[in-house]
């Protein structure tokens, strides 16, 4: 169903967790994976306003070739060990989320396979979710990758609510 699979990444272990998901996926599949990496532009200041200084977010776009090569060559590896033909793409990007949307159409791709992060407190506030902006503004299916350790978390979550709520009873 699925041929040309867009898989971005920002190197965290949930990526790499879902680039190991994705590359079984596609295997499965006999689809092809284009991985991406959306490098920072270093105009990001204007979206955190001043909690970041200047000094980190200089290092943040200086060390962001580095990483690309680091965050894609993992993929790129695993593919090459499943026998997954891929391609690597690094962008300069404002905004990961319009840099997944739009190198999913320009590379003709039919599936894009993400995780969601899972960013708390203000950190989501200030963000939001660059999931949900993908899930919302792009035209190409968009399969959301959640560990089962997630699902096993919630789960374990509302039986200790559970419990509190019968002893309270």
């Amino acid at each position: 169903m699925f041929q040309h699979i867009l898989l971005p990444t920002d190197g965290s272990q949930l990526s790499r967790d879902t680039a190991q998901r994705a590359v079984d996926f596609a295997r499965a599949a006999n689809a092809t994976i284009t991985a991406l990496y959306a490098k920072p532009t270093g105009q990001e200041s204007e979206s955190y306003g001043n909690m970041m200084e200047s000094a980190v977010l200089a290092q943040m776009v200086s060390g962001s070739k580095g990483k690309a090569k680091e965050y894609l060559g993992f993929i790129k590896k695993l593919c090459k060990d499943a026998g997954v033909a891929c391609t690597a793409l690094a962008v300069v990007s404002e905004s990961p989320w319009e840099a997944i949307v739009n190198a999913a159409e320009d590379h003709n791709c039919d599936l894009i396979f993400m995780s969601k992060h899972s960013r708390g407190g203000l950190s989501s506030l200030l963000l939001g979710s660059e999931t949900y902006r993908v899930l919302t503004h792009s035209s190409v299916p968009v399969l959301v990758y959640r560990p089962p350790e997630v699902d096993a978390n919630r789960r374990k979550a509302k039986e200790r609510a559970r419990e509190k709520d019968r002893k309270r009873a």
